[in-house]
């Protein structure tokens, strides 16, 4: 040791000899020699009873120079010199023990109590019988009103506490965590978690003290509270819940304060107990930090660090776990591509070869989310690299694996122009049509389907939008319904229809032109699409003073040639086109301005101004001359009924066949019941099916049927003179005693139609059907459910035929309600309603199948 005394830091000059003798020992051994001599010699002066006496002489007048102490505490160091510098041998230093309590509890500075406490530390095990003396002397440490002294007997727990010692502190420990020092209540906190490996149950009592602290105005408290928190999830008196909450309101919080991590090192300390608990959560976290902070500020970040961020989330792509994927995709998406992708010169690419190709492959993830984002961060680094992915998908040089038709490959193209577009709404409006014509091709229009998935994408697509993408989407689509010289095919003009319908107050075309542009490609389509297009044309009638005559004449001409349901829909138009008062009455009963809440209004009202409309003569010459004669005219002037007694032999039950139940203009079903018998009849399931809760009543109680009110089939011969009545009777068995009338036991078992229907009302389901109602009855009667059917002319719903698909057994609570409506092409528009998807399904999928 070439340095003076004065610099050298030793204790005393006999402390500064030792060390120059032991440095400059010609050999280890000879060193080791030098200090074992030193221990036998200062066992010799602590054994003496003048130093005892001096130092208990200077306890009972601390006035006296504290000489006895001062040497005390010089011993002490040069044994603790020893034991640390000596290689070849132990040293045993218990002698001392005593004389180190001695000085940690009457010790008159601070100093001096400190070495005894360090000796203590060093030298004392934990399990050594001495260590109870040092309770007290702590305890009153604890207790004093000088904050060093707390402080070193915090320090001293912290550093060597021991069981025995949480009786005797544990009360005044919580009191010191609300000190005015932060000094204290930090050594608080790390005293608690040091004791806590010994009693768990510590940290209960002071759950909400350890909250506050968490808000604590010092950060060195708040992290020394942090760190007791942690303890405390451990043992389970926080739970994980409550405790990611703490963190993430303390990070809220931090962040909101001190952003920078290298000004605020709590924040690295709140992530990495976010990570312990919830790994993936604080990854991606950390990552959304990152997408805030500028790319040269993160560059700079990487380059002193000498790691690049995106090595922290490789091994997540080699995963099998599509959890792990997607944490990969998002935290990737959050780094700017010069900072791993090689567009920047001066940063050279992270990723190897063979990694950007598993990140290519994620286009083709089961996953739409994945897929979502791997565009976006490909397009980020090269916006070729996805147009040309685009291209090939569209002129179908690539098939992928889930594009099983032509559905899925419109609605996988849709997602990634939804990331070239880039919020720019003509663009996209652009590549909607490319798409649609594309994929629809040069078949004629009446012969495309409705591209129904598409649909429901565009629709949620634009109205999710912000308004002014929307506005602008809704531009660039009303114009191409007024320009003559566009081709909109049926899944465009779906979505047309829908949208001019709910976003007419956007629209920067006039409702008029929009109606006048409608109406002129409304022949072209099939039926279904015609639905959709007069129910838009009457809700901008609506907005229109006067509607053309064009317009007026284009339906008129639709009506001669069409079914049974369009004429219905063409005469709503063209009846209320002239009532405008009473259309804005059903546009303003609507519950909101969309397609299917204004088709709700329209049938909810419509019939009661149709049927008044139809006695003005003005109407009677809107229509065609056969529809008016037909709607105008009285039937029993022209069909005669001679009413005729009924069967006595026995009870029959007379009924159409399936091919003649809807033949009356209303639409009912008919059914002939003229037995007067008391007998109960026997009921096969198709009657079940087809007949009403009146009928079935009529029909178990044997109650006659008046004879005025007898439903017949009325068929007119050529000279209109007669009528015939063709009846299939169905013989009964004989019974001894009438059963339980079938209405009595329908009612107390099965549950109302309309009840069931507004139930599920967020479960909604409509199509149209090629078939018959009478075989999609017989289809459904086929699954192994009960059918409750009610018929046209009854409520609710009059003018369709309703049907209840009901549970076969008690256990089964799945229930379905259909709701029909005929069409004169032996066509039926359907609505169902079902919240069981495997059921929802499985009648999708019979009305779908042809018959």
């Amino acid at each position: 040791m070439d340095v003076p005394f004065i610099s050298s830091g030793a204790i005393s000059r006999a402390h500064y000899a030792l060390v120059r003798k032991v440095e400059t020992a010609p050999s280890p051994q000879v060193a080791d020699q030098y200090l074992l001599d030193e221990v036998d010699a200062v066992r010799d002066q602590l054994a003496r009873s003048t130093l005892t006496l001096v130092c208990r002489w200077c306890l009972c007048y601390p006035s006296h120079p504290d000489s006895g102490q001062k040497q005390c505490k010089e011993y002490l160091i040069i044994l603790l010199y020893c034991t640390t510098t000596v290689h070849s041998a132990d040293i045993d230093l218990d002698f001392a023990l005593h004389h180190a309590i001695t000085l940690a509890e009457s010790g008159k500075i601070v100093q001096d109590k400190r070495i005894g406490y360090l000796f203590c530390k060093e030298i004392m095990p934990l399990d050594h019988e001495l260590q109870l003396m040092l309770v007290n002397t702590l305890r009153k440490d604890l207790e004093s009103i000088d904050i060093s002294r707390i402080c070193l007997a915090l320090d001293n727990l912290i550093q060597s506490a021991t069981e025995d010692v949480i009786p005797a502190i544990q009360s005044r420990l919580t009191d010191l965590l609300s000190h005015n020092s932060m000094h204290v209540r930090r050594r608080a906190l790390l005293a608690f978690q040091r004791l806590s490996r010994y009693s768990p149950g510590i940290l209960q009592g002071i759950t909400s003290k350890l909250q506050k602290r968490l808000t604590d105005s010092d950060p060195v408290v708040v992290s020394a509270a942090l760190t007791a928190c942690s303890e405390s999830n451990k043992a389970g008196l926080i739970s994980a819940d409550k405790y990611h909450a703490l963190l993430s309101r303390l990070l809220v919080s931090e962040w909101r304060n001190h952003p920078d991590p290298a000004k605020n090192p709590l924040l690295l300390k709140i992530i990495n107990a976010l990570h312990i608990i919830s790994s993936t959560a604080a990854l991606y976290q950390c990552f959304l930090a990152l997408a805030n902070t500028s790319p040269e500020l993160l560059s700079a970040v990487q380059e002193s660090r000498g790691r690049k961020f995106v090595e922290g989330i490789r091994g997540l792509l080699t995963s099998n776990e599509p959890n792990d994927i997607y944490l990969f995709v998002a935290c990737l998406e959050c780094l700017d591509s010069q900072l791993w992708a090689g567009t920047d010169s001066d940063v050279p690419v992270v990723l190897e070869e063979w990694e950007m190709e598993r990140v290519m492959k994620l286009l083709d993830s089961d996953d739409r989310c994945i897929r979502q984002k791997t565009l976006r961060i490909l397009q980020r680094i090269e916006t070729a690299i996805v147009e040309g992915y685009y291209s090939r998908i569209l002129q179908g040089d690539l098939q992928l694996s889930h594009m099983h038709n032509t559905d899925e490959t419109c609605k996988r193209l849709l997602e990634i122009i939804e990331v070239i577009s880039s919020g720019d709404s003509e663009l996209y409006v652009q590549h909607v049509k490319n798409i649609l014509q594309a994929v629809e091709g040069d078949t004629a229009m009446e012969l495309r389907h409705v591209l129904q998935d598409t649909v429901e994408e565009l629709l949620v697509y634009i109205r999710d939008a912000d308004i002014s993408f929307r506005s602008g989407c809704i531009g660039s689509l009303f114009a191409s319904v007024i320009a003559q010289d566009s081709q909109i095919g049926p899944t465009m003009m779906i979505v047309l229809v829908a949208l001019v319908t709910e976003f007419l107050s956007l629209s920067p075309t006039s409702p008029m032109n929009l109606l006048v542009g409608i109406s002129r490609r409304l022949s072209s389509y099939s039926v279904s699409i015609q639905d959709a297009c007069l129910l838009c044309m009457i809700r901008l009638a609506a907005e229109c003073d006067d509607v053309p005559t064009e317009v007026i004449d284009t339906v008129r001409k639709l009506l001669e040639r069409s079914g049974r349901y369009i004429r219905r829909r063409c005469d709503q138009f063209i009846n209320l086109s002239l009532h405008k008062r009473a259309l804005r009455d059903i546009v303003s009963s609507a519950r909101s301005t969309s397609l299917p809440d204004f088709l709700a209004a329209l049938e909810a009202q419509a019939p009661s101004v149709t049927s008044s409309s139809n006695r003005s003569p003005s109407l009677h010459t809107a229509q065609s001359p056969e529809r008016s004669v037909s709607r105008t005219s009285n039937p029993t002037q022209k069909l005669r009924y001679e009413a005729y007694e009924p069967p006595k032999p026995a009870p029959r039950l007379r009924r159409y066949s399936s091919s003649s139940s809807r033949a009356s203009d209303d639409g009912s079903s008919k059914f002939v019941g003229e037995s007067q018998d008391g007998l109960a009849r026997t009921i096969t399931p198709g009657d079940l099916a087809l007949a009403s809760r009146r009928d079935l009543k009529t029909m178990s109680t044997g109650s006659p049927a008046p004879a005025n009110s007898l439903p017949v089939v009325q068929i007119l011969d050529e000279d209109d003179s007669a009528t015939r009545v063709d009846l299939i009777a169905l013989d009964s068995p004989f019974v001894s005693e009438p059963m339980q009338p079938i209405s009595a036991v329908l009612e107390a078992s099965e549950p109302d139609f309309e009840t069931v229907w507004n139930r599920l009302a967020d479960h909604n389901a409509r199509g149209w059907c090629e078939a018959s109602i009478d075989a999609v009855v017989r289809r459904l009667q086929g699954v192994q459910r009960r059918l409750k059917v009610i018929s046209e002319d009854q409520d609710p719903f009059k003018g369709e035929l309703k049907i209840l698909v009901l549970p076969s057994v008690a256990q089964d609570s799945r229930v379905a309600v259909l709701r029909l409506k005929a069409s004169d092409d032996d066509s039926c528009l359907w609505r169902l309603r079902c919240q069981d998807d495997s059921l929802l399904k499985m009648i999708r999928g019979m009305l779908a199948e042809s018959y």
